[in-house]
């Protein structure tokens, strides 16, 4: 995730809605709105949630921008469990993402293959292999 200032975010958020537009889609008033944006884009956690909710963004994603927790504690979730529950097609996109972030990792043109005696798929790298049964002096 890359940050932005508030006012950015903030802007990206609502897709640069007016406060009478937000406040009628959140429920929020109007002079809380206003108040809270006027402070340099300092909404309460509560007005940051509902105004992410109501514009169908990640609350939580929404909490970091706004600096009310850090983003590796957003990550600190049921890792294995959100991957459970993930579509195929976020599982690709998310893999797509991180191979083109380390297009340039080693491990990126190893093969992949699937290791029975560890249930999983792992990169196949053959130095691996050779240090393993290379035998000690």
């Amino acid at each position: 995730m890359k940050y932005m200032d508030k006012k950015t975010y903030f802007a990206q958020l609502t897709h640069d809605a007016a406060i009478n537009e937000i406040s009628n889609k959140t429920g929020l008033s109007v002079s809380t709105l206003w108040r809270q944006y006027n402070k340099g884009c300092e909404f309460s956690a509560e007005s940051v949630i509902i105004i992410a909710r109501a514009y169908g963004e990640n609350p939580v994603e929404a909490l970091v921008e706004f600096g009310y927790i850090r983003a590796d504690e957003m990550a600190n979730g049921k890792t294995v469990a959100r991957l459970h529950d993930a579509s195929n097609d976020e599982l690709l996109q998310e893999l797509a993402r991180r191979l083109k972030e380390n297009a340039d990792a080693d491990w990126v043109n190893s093969p992949i293959i699937y290791r029975e005696e560890f249930d999983m798929a792992a990169n196949d790298d053959p130095n691996a292999r050779l240090e393993a049964e290379t035998p000690e002096d």
